[in-house]
């Protein structure tokens, strides 16, 4: 599979060519000083004395190399980390792009995996590695160079003939260790993902009494891991030792007989014959490379193949949906609060959880949808939202295609289970409206029925929620997500059964809480028990006859009534079952 161009345009050419170059200009000064050693031995055997210019172009030349050494590392560390920032950017946009369906098919550890290992091995690998690699790569040709116009053209042309060996030598590593690399990444991924996920059920493995068996399975998958590491390492270190004595020995032993033969035929000078020797170790800096391609060359491309697959993914939602459809009839009728026309959706492709189901509710109405499990309920709410594409028809929420920016910025959700960020109640109510003022947020807490129990809390709005706002209940919890759709003052209000895990006395403020916010918006809520939480003007019940009489407009069609609705699974039914345990 080829690369995603996104991949390779977080590294600009720019960034892989400046390493490159001062990579040169190390190795050239470096050259230039073994060649200054062997001219200052020849004045000395001929008895002369070092002159300041001597030692000033010494200096000079040290001065140089150590420069570029610290300019190309200050390069390729600064490379890095903007490298780094664009490829998790890119995957992050990509993962929002994908949507919470989609994602709640994968393990968040693997996820996690990607966006930070994986990441990081891409950029340290695209941007800190190419450019040296190249580099050190392309320095023996240079060093040739300097050999034959500096020293002996005879004995740099019988030098070329063993350079070939280092692109060999990497290229059999190569192949050699691609198996066991691609395997310990695969396994260290798996362990990742398999260790969030047992934190994150921690209550479920311990009500279940299986907290230990899980922690001996972790411990056994992360033995497995460590002796997979050990062994890709061991081979490695005998490789490259195997490689570095045999070439850096054939090297130069090769230039050091050479060095006599040439200097017994009077064809280079003794000064010149020792520069010759220092100068076939620079020859021997690619095969140093071979070390470093096994730790950042083999896992970072694997890495980046792992990151191009994971932005591939398409997202489970067109970028605007609807279009024509939403112009052709804004013409002909006032703007409805939300309509479907003729949808279906499901989320496999073999069922379909809606089927040419439509409906109209106008601005201002109250709509409670009632149904079995598995009529398409959620559906119908994650379809609103944008967060699932129709496979027909067109879903429109004030006139804009779901999903757009314009229908967004009008919704207000208030789900089943509601996530919370690790930290404040302030931060987390400020995701709806992050300029909120502190009188905003007090506002907000009181119409959602919380402000008392904070007032009584030592730390106010500064009280943490815990992790997934484990350290606050699940009534408080669903008050916090109705506070921020009171901060978001959406026109259209979807209401996701908010009370079905809450204690009485907590669904007695969510109730009151929720009557409140529905004052003057479009209500569509979702409920087995639609008369404990709002007065509907209109009841419908999918998979049997409306309640009250009441007709989808335009002689709308009922959902088929499908009995494997996969829009709690795919949006995170796991969390929900898990808060519901803890409370």
């Amino acid at each position: 599979m080829p690369l995603d161009p996104r991949i390779l345009a977080a590294t600009p050419m720019r960034r892989i060519a400046l390493p490159l170059v001062l990579g040169w200009l190390q190795a050239l000064a470096l050259a230039g000083v073994l060649l200054l050693v062997g001219r200052v031995l020849d004045g000395t055997l001929a008895g002369e004395r070092l002159s300041l210019g001597t030692i000033t172009m010494l200096a000079a030349l040290v001065v140089t190399s150590a420069a570029a050494a610290a300019a190309s590392t200050l390069v390729v560390q600064r490379s890095k980390n903007t490298t780094e920032r664009a490829l998790r950017r890119l995957l992050v946009g990509q993962l929002f792009s994908v949507g919470p369906l989609a994602l709640g098919r994968e393990r968040t550890g693997s996820l996690v995996s990607t966006a930070t290992a994986a990441v990081e091995r891409a950029s340290a690998y695209r941007a800190g590695f190419l450019g040296p690699i190249i580099a050190s790569l392309t320095t023996p040709i240079l060093v040739l160079a300097v050999i034959a116009w500096a020293i002996d053209p005879l004995t740099a042309g019988l030098l070329l003939l063993l350079v070939p060996l280092i692109p060999i030598i990497i290229v059999a590593v190569q192949r050699a260790f691609r198996s066991s690399t691609g395997a310990y990444r695969r396994s260290a991924a798996q362990l990742s993902a398999a260790f969030l996920s047992a934190i994150q059920g921690l209550t479920t493995l311990t009500l279940n009494r299986a907290a230990t068996r899980t922690g001996d399975e972790l411990r056994m998958r992360g033995e497995q891991n460590r002796r997979r590491v050990m062994r890709l390492l061991a081979g490695n270190q005998v490789l490259i030792l195997a490689v570095d004595a045999v070439f850096s020995l054939a090297m130069i032993t090769g230039a050091a007989g050479l060095a006599i033969w040439r200097l017994g035929d009077g064809a280079i000078t003794p000064g010149q014959a020792a520069a010759l020797v220092l100068l076939a170790t620079l020859l021997t800096g690619p095969v140093d490379i071979v070390g470093q391609f096994f730790y950042i060359g083999m896992t970072g491309r694997n890495a980046e193949r792992e990151l191009s697959s994971a932005i591939a993914a398409r997202p489970s939602r067109p970028e605007a949906p609807g279009d024509d459809a939403a112009s052709s009839g804004s013409s002909r009728r006032p703007t409805a609060a939300l309509e479907l026309r003729g949808v279906t959706a499901g989320y496999e492709r073999s069922q379909s959880v809606l089927s040419d189901y439509s409906l109209r509710v106008e601005v201002g109405e109250r709509v409670v949808i009632t149904g079995p499990s598995g009529s398409g309920k959620s559906t119908l709410l994650t379809l609103a939202q944008g967060l699932l594409a129709p496979r027909a028809g067109t879903v429109l929420v004030g006139g804009a295609p779901a999903g757009s920016s314009d229908a967004r910025a009008g919704l207000a959700v208030v789900e089943q289970s509601t996530f919370l960020f690790t930290g404040t109640i302030a931060a987390n109510l400020r995701v709806a409206k992050p300029d909120a003022s502190d009188e905003e947020l007090w506002a907000a807490l009181d119409a959602a029925e919380l402000r008392d129990d904070l007032e009584r809390a030592p730390d106010g709005l500064e009280t943490q929620v815990g992790e997934s706002g484990l350290a606050i209940s699940g009534g408080q919890a669903q008050r916090v997500a109705i506070a921020r759709a009171f901060l978001r003052d959406a026109s259209v209000l979807l209401l996701d059964e908010p009370t079905a895990q809450v204690d009485l006395r907590s669904e007695r403020l969510i109730t009151s809480a929720l009557a409140r916010l529905a004052e003057g918006r479009t209500v569509v809520m979702v409920s087995h028990r639609p008369t404990s939480i709002l007065a509907a003007d209109r009841v419908i019940s999918l998979g049997a006859e409306e309640s009250n009489g009441a007709q989808e407009p335009n002689g709308a069609q009922k959902a088929n009534g499908s009995t494997n609705e996969r829009a709690e699974h795919a949006s995170g039914a796991d969390l929900s079952r898990e808060r519901g345990e803890r409370r």
